[in-house]
C-alpha cells in the first residue's frame, strides 16, 4: 500500500518531468537550430556578396583600361580599391580557415594597395606608365577567371541547394565522400591565382608587403603550450574550468598573420561560447567574440565606454581615448587608440565591443595594436596647426583640430599629421594633412552612427 501511494504520488512528478525535461530538449534543439540557420546565412550572405563584389571589380578594372581622362581614372581606381577590399572582407566570413586561400587573399590586398596607391596620385604630374597598364591588364584578366569560377559555384549552390555549414564540417573532418562542390571550386580558384605571373606592383606595394611581414615577425617571444593558451584564455574572460565549463584548444595559423591557438570556452549556463585566438607567441588575445544572444538594452553608450575602458585597463592596454563609437543591435562598438605625448597613435587601435544589456565585453579586436604597438619619438611639426588649415578646400568648414600619428597609403610608414574635422554640405570629414610636408594624407568621410557618433569608412 505505501509502494502504491508512494507510486501515485512520484507517478505525475515524473510524467511532469518527463515533460519538462522534453520541453527543455525542444528548446535547445530550436536554440542550437536557430544558430546553425543564423551561421549558414551569414555564410550565403558573405559568399554572395564576395560574387557580385568581383563582378563589380572586374567591371571596373575594364573602365580603368578604357576612360582615357585623368578626373575619371581616379574615382574608378578608388571603386577598384572599395570593391578589393570588400571581397577581401568576404572571404573573411567564409569557414575557409582550414584550406589554403591565402594566395586568393593575398591578391586582393595587392589589388586594393596597388589601385589606392595609384588613385591618390596627382595623375596631372605622374600619368599612369606603361607598367602599371600592364599590371591593369593583368588583373583585369584574373578578375574575369575568378569572377567566372565563382559563378559557377554560385550556380551550383543555388541549383542544388547547397549548404555552407556542410562545407565547415567536410573541412573539418576531411570528409571526402559529401558533396565537396564549393571546396573544389575554391580550390580550384586558388590554384589559377598560384599560376599567375609575378605582377610587378611597383615600389610602393613592395614596400608595404615588407612591412606586412616585419608587422608579422613583431609578435615575438615564448612559445606557449596549447594547456598555458587555455589558462590565458580563461583568466582574459574571468572564468574557471569545470562546473559546466568547458574548453576546446586547436592550432591555427593558415591564412593567418600571425601563428596562434583557437580557443573555444563552452559556457552552458549561457547557452552561449566564447570563441578567440591566442597568439602561440607571447600567448597574446588577438581577438574575442562572444556567440551570447544580446537582450534588451539596459545601459547608456556612456555606460558602456566607462566598461569597455576598465576592460583594457584590466588588461593591460592603459587609459586610451574613443576615437569613434557605433550602436550596433544591442551593443556599442569602440574604436580605442592610446595618446602620447597629446597625440593619437592611431596604429595602436583597439576595437571593442560592449553589450548594452549586461555592460560585459562582447567581442574585442587588438590586431592592430600588436603588429604595431612600439615605443616611438613623435616628432615635432614642422607645419603649424594654421598653415595646415590652408590646405583644406575653403568651402570645408573646420570644426576641430588634433595631432596624430597615422599609416601613410603611399608606403605604409607612421606620418605625423593634422587630424581636421571638417563639414561640407551636410557631411562630416576627417582630413589629414602631413605635419611635415603640408600634403594631404587621407580624406576620410564619416557616418552618423546608431549611437549618433561619427565613424570612419576609408
Amino acid at each position: 500500500m505505501v509502494y502504491g501511494a508512494v507510486s501515485r504520488v512520484l507517478f505525475p512528478v515524473a510524467i511532469v518531468a518527463l515533460v519538462g525535461a522534453g520541453m527543455w530538449g525542444y528548446q535547445e534543439h530550436n536554440e542550437k537550430n536557430s544558430i546553425l540557420i543564423k551561421a549558414e546565412n551569414s555564410y550565403q550572405r558573405a559568399f554572395h556578396d564576395l560574387t557580385y563584389h568581383v563582378d563589380q571589380l572586374h567591371d571596373e578594372l575594364g573602365k580603368a583600361l578604357v576612360v582615357n581622362s585623368r578626373k575619371q581614372m581616379t574615382p574608378t581606381l578608388t571603386n577598384v580599391w572599395r570593391l578589393a577590399y570588400a571581397a577581401q572582407s568576404d572571404v573573411g566570413q567564409l569557414p575557409l580557415t582550414l584550406m589554403p586561400f591565402n594566395k586568393t587573399e593575398e591578391m586582393l590586398s595587392r589589388v586594393a594597395d596597388f589601385s589606392h596607391r595609384v588613385a591618390v596620385r596627382d595623375l596631372n604630374k605622374e600619368p599612369l606608365s606603361q607598367k602599371e597598364y600592364g599590371t591593369l591588364k593583368s588583373l583585369h584578366k584574373h578578375a574575369a577567371d575568378i569572377q567566372d569560377q565563382l559563378r559557377k559555384v554560385q550556380g551550383n549552390v543555388i541549383d542544388k541547394q547547397l549548404r555552407w555549414m556542410d562545407v565547415e564540417t567536410a573541412l573539418a573532418s576531411d570528409d571526402k565522400k559529401s558533396d565537396n562542390t564549393i571546396i573544389d571550386g575554391f580550390k580550384t580558384i586558388e590554384k589559377k591565382v598560384q599560376e599567375y605571373p609575378e605582377l610587378d606592383w611597383g615600389a610602393g606595394i613592395q614596400s608595404l608587403d615588407k612591412k606586412k611581414q616585419m608587422r608579422i615577425k613583431g609578435i615575438d617571444g615564448k612559445k606557449i603550450s596549447k594547456e598555458e593558451a587555455k589558462r590565458i584564455a580563461l583568466d582574459f574572460v574571468g572564468k574557471q574550468e569545470g562546473k559546466g565549463v568547458r574548453v576546446d584548444v586547436d592550432e591555427n595559423g593558415k591564412g593567418e598573420g600571425y601563428s596562434a591557438y583557437s580557443v573555444r570556452i563552452h559556457t552552458p549556463n549561457e547557452r552561449s561560447s566564447i570563441n578567440m585566438d591566442v597568439t602561440k607567441r607571447s600567448g597574446k588575445v588577438v581577438w574575442l567574440m562572444d556567440e551570447r544572444q544580446i537582450g534588451k538594452e539596459k545601459i547608456s553608450i556612456e555606460q558602456a565606454r566607462k566598461s569597455g575602458q576598465k576592460f583594457l585597463r584590466a588588461h593591460g592596454y592603459g587609459d586610451m581615448e574613443v576615437s569613434e563609437v557605433d550602436n550596433y543591435q544591442g551593443s556599442a562598438v569602440f574604436t580605442f587608440v592610446p595618446v602620447q605625448d597629446g597625440v593619437r597613435i592611431y596604429p595602436d587601435s583597439v576595437v571593442v565591443e560592449v553589450a548594452l544589456d549586461t555592460g560585459n565585453v562582447h567581442a574585442f579586436n587588438s590586431t592592430e595594436y600588436l603588429f604595431n604597438n612600439k615605443k616611438r619619438t613623435i616628432p615635432k611639426p614642422k607645419i603649424s596647426k594654421e598653415q595646415a588649415r590652408k590646405q583644406v578646400n575653403p568651402a570645408v568648414k573646420v570644426t576641430n583640430q588634433r595631432l596624430a600619428m597615422i599609416e601613410g597609403k603611399s608606403d605604409g610608414n607612421e606620418v605625423l599629421a593634422w587630424e581636421m574635422t571638417g563639414n561640407y554640405e551636410g557631411n562630416t570629414y576627417l582630413i589629414y594633412i602631413n605635419a611635415e610636408t603640408g600634403d594631404e594624407e587621407e580624406v576620410v568621410k564619416m557616418i552618423t552612427g546608431g549611437g549618433n557618433q561619427p565613424h570612419g569608412t576609408r
